[in-house]
């Protein structure tokens, strides 16, 4: 009897949450974005109409400029600029940087305005395919956070008590 009350909290203490964030984790070696120049196609532009636009996969691009290393886009991302008084919205896939540039925090932007009616909003994300979408992006913090909770619930249940 002890015997299995000790798997049982084996399983509950450790098994489980291992489990349960596995379970979550993406094994991903490239990402797809969507594509799109609000100049060009008005349906890029916020709230963005992606019907009829396709996702494309990042594999398929390469960085613009010779002197970048990276062969293959890591992230997605937006870009919203308003020069001279006109907005316009940029969607691609992105080669440097890291999700939330600037900010660490994928739900975050970095915002810059200059001089000459200039304003800026540049924000990349690697959470989900086509994570480029949304007005502001969001990340999967909640799931983990979940997953946490739910592990720290176990490890409180079974090990403390």
């Amino acid at each position: 009897m002890k015997l299995r009350r000790k798997i049982i909290t084996l399983f509950h203490s450790f098994l489980l949450p291992v489990i349960l964030i596995a379970a979550h984790l993406e094994f991903v070696d490239c990402i797809k974005c969507w594509v799109c120049h609000s100049d060009s196609d008005p349906k890029c532009a916020d709230p963005f109409d992606n019907s009829s636009l396709p996702i494309k996969d990042c594999r398929e691009m390469r960085p613009s400029h010779e002197g970048i290393q990276i062969q293959t886009a890591t992230m997605c991302r937006k870009i919203r600029q308003k020069i001279h008084g006109n907005w316009r919205t940029i969607r691609n896939c992105a080669f440097l940087g890291s999700p939330g540039e600037g900010t660490g925090n994928e739900n975050n932007c970095l915002y810059r305005k200059g001089t000459y009616d200039i304003y800026l909003e540049y924000c990349t994300c690697n959470s989900k395919d086509g994570c480029n979408d949304a007005s502001r992006l969001v990340s999967n913090f909640q799931r983990y956070n979940l997953n946490i909770l739910v592990s720290i619930s176990f490890l409180w249940r079974y090990i403390v008590l």
